[in-house]
């Protein structure tokens, strides 16, 4: 008896160190990608949801049903699967709050940790009120649209804290994306085509939300209202920002080469060209098919990997375009550190 008491504190502690160590190390980036796989499965769920007709399967919020909090039988697969939807919500709080908890005690020496984690946090909870909104709404396409918005924000978000995680914990990493890497006209041109890139990528994925709303997959086989816009119309106006997305990347990639800028910024550069070039190929098959389900799940994959580099480019720009010494990234001490 006096063994086990004795055990008890220290089973405690090992648990408390594990959770919630004194550094940030491989928990905190176990945690962190944790994060960014959950919020794009989000995204990949809602679409199944949308895409099978299930977007009422529950047709009420928070409840399922105005008698039960969970799906029954009686409602078939539209009510599972628009419940599973829901339960997803459940593993994002899990990692959020484990998130938090790998942050917590380094919170003074890497305050942005802990600022991303809460927004992340926070962001659970605004999604599911849109989502309580969507449903009640009766699948308005307008609140759709925000709903999707919202995911591809907390994506791009994740992806920051994955960066910040790594630069934080592991020294090569911090070393290779330290600050003052690329200055003077070359980090204003930098800093810029990152603007640009992340401007360009929110008005893509938004417009993307207004092709949704007016295209057959309603979310729900009843009487859903949908966008009025011209089917035509409004997806050419999906891929003027597209293309010029795609040729600003191809600019800065070409900047990139004139200018020297590190590998740590080109290659996740070249990654979004691809990434759009894809997600181009995949959009022209959907749309002169018909608009098969599976191709719009896998641009809906597409959308989300596409923020995900977004937010990555943006994160490693500002990074090394800083001054050098600039306390603008959480690893910018381990790299200063690392690099003498």
């Amino acid at each position: 008896m006096t063994t086990s008491t004795a055990s008890t504190p220290t089973l405690l502690s090992s648990l408390r160190a594990r959770l919630m160590p004194e550094r940030p190390g491989g928990w905190l980036r176990a945690t962190a990608w944790a994060s960014l796989l959950a919020n794009a499965l989000l995204v990949l769920t809602g679409g199944l949801v949308r895409l099978t007709g299930s977007g009422l399967g529950c047709p009420t919020w928070p409840r399922c049903t105005e008698e039960s909090w969970t799906s029954t039988r009686a409602m078939g697969m539209h009510g599972a699967i628009e419940f599973g939807n829901r339960l997803l919500t459940f593993v994002l709080v899990a990692v959020a709050v484990l998130t938090f908890l790998a942050v917590w005690r380094s919170r003074r020496s890497h305050p942005g940790l802990l600022s991303l984690a809460l927004v992340l946090a926070g962001g659970i909870v605004v999604q599911a009120v849109v989502g309580g909104v969507t449903v009640r709404t009766g699948l308005n396409p307008w609140v759709v649209g925000v709903h999707f918005m919202l995911s591809a924000v907390m994506i791009a978000v994740a992806a920051v804290l994955v960066g910040r995680a790594r630069r934080a914990s592991l020294p090569q990493v911090a070393a290779e994306q330290r600050p003052g890497q690329v200055g003077g006209p070359a980090g204003r041109w930098l800093r810029g085509t990152a603007l640009a890139v992340g401007a360009l990528a929110f008005v893509v994925v938004y417009v993307g939300t207004l092709v949704t709303g007016t295209g057959p997959h309603a979310g729900d086989a009843g009487e859903v209202a949908r966008h009025t816009f011209d089917a035509y119309v409004v997806t050419r106006l999906h891929t003027l920002p597209a293309y010029l997305l795609l040729g600003v990347t191809v600019l800065g990639l070409v900047q990139a080469a004139r200018q020297g800028w590190p590998a740590t910024v080109r290659r996740p550069l070249a990654l979004l060209g691809g990434v759009l070039v894809v997600q181009g190929v995949i959009g022209y098959y959907q749309f002169f098919t018909g608009l098969p389900v599976v191709a719009v799940a896998l641009h809906l994959v597409g959308a989300a990997v596409l923020v995900a580099v977004v937010g990555t480019v943006l994160d490693r720009a500002f990074v090394v375009s800083a001054p050098a010494g600039d306390g603008v990234d959480d690893g910018a001490r381990v790299g200063a550190t690392s690099a003498v």
